[in-house]
Formats: structure tokens, C-alpha cells, sequence
């Protein structure tokens, strides 16, 4: 197998983990809302490269200015720094969640600048969660860590 390959399979076995991690801490730990009204506006992370929600497939691929790695009818990956790689899910033609993983975690963004104020938590296995919703706009953003430090997983997603 080609290095491409084994990367992009990694990532959907940890794509899976992550998800289903998010899911779990998602039930046990429900996003608390943020109130706009009371001048609480933390900065979270609302698009990546000029991708942002709610987008057509030809505006993202404007954006990243060039075609995507690999397609399918509802999402499409996008190569980054290094192994690091975007892909941005549809439905309905538009975007509905963004991905993004930082195989080398120097490159992504860091944590207030992706879930502001939200609390962080350390999962059983070492690694580290935030979630940050946004229900006026109708959007949340989670970043998960490894816990090695040496991975994180960033999506922005529609409610």
C-alpha cells in the first residue's frame, strides 16, 4: 500500500474512535450552552481556510485552491501540512462538518482558539476533550488530543 493510502485509513479508524468518543462524552457530558445575551461571546473556531458551513463543493474547493485528494458523494479530503489532512462532509450539497487532523499536533491551532473558555477534560485513557456549542448559530466545535500529545482532531459541525 502506498504511504496515502495507509494514512487515509488511519485516519478513518481514528475518525471512528474519535466519533464514537464524542458520542459517549456527548451523552454523559452534555454541551452547555453558550448565552450570547449575556455578553458571553467566546471565540470558537467557525471555518478552516476559508471553508465554513453551509458552503457549496465548488466554493471549497475556491477556497483551498485546488481539487481535493479523494471524493465521494458526501465528502471530500483535502491535504494539508504534511500528513495533516481536512475533510469537509455534505449534505445536501453543502457543508455540514468540517475535520481536521493534525498528525503533528505543533500544526494545529490551539485550544482557546478552537473551543474558547470551554472546559477540557482528560479522557480514561489519557487523552483530552472540549466542546463548544453555539446554539445561536446553530453550530458546535469539539478538539480531541491523544494522549501522547502528538494528534489532534478538530470538527466543526451543524447542530
Amino acid at each position: 500500500m502506498n504511504r496515502l493510502l495507509k494514512v487515509f485509513l488511519a485516519l478513518g479508524v481514528i475518525g471512528s474512535f474519535v466519533f464514537c468518543a464524542q458520542s459517549i462524552f456527548a451523552f454523559s457530558h452534555p454541551p452547555q450552552p453558550i448565552n450570547l445575551n449575556q455578553g458571553s461571546n467566546p471565540k470558537v473556531l467557525h471555518e478552516f481556510h476559508g471553508v465554513k458551513l453551509g458552503m457549496r463543493r465548488e466554493a471549497v474547493k475556491t477556497a483551498m485552491g485546488a481539487n481535493p485528494e479523494n471524493s465521494t458523494g458526501d465528502s471530500e479530503d483535502y491535504k494539508l501540512t504534511g500528513d495533516d489532512t481536512m475533510t469537509v462532509r455534505y449534505e445536501n450539497g453543502e457543508v455540514k462538518a468540517i475535520q481536521l487532523a493534525f498528525l503533528d499536533a505543533k500544526n494545529a491551532p490551539a485550544w482557546k482558539d478552537v473551543v474558547g473558555d470551554a472546559e477540557v477534560n482528560e479522557l480514561g485513557n489519557g487523552a483530552k476533550t472540549a466542546r463548544q456549542t453555539v446554539e445561536k448559530e446553530k453550530f458546535w466545535v469539539s478538539i480531541y488530543q491523544n494522549k501522547e500529545g502528538t494528534m489532534v482532531r478538530i470538527t466543526i459541525s451543524r447542530i
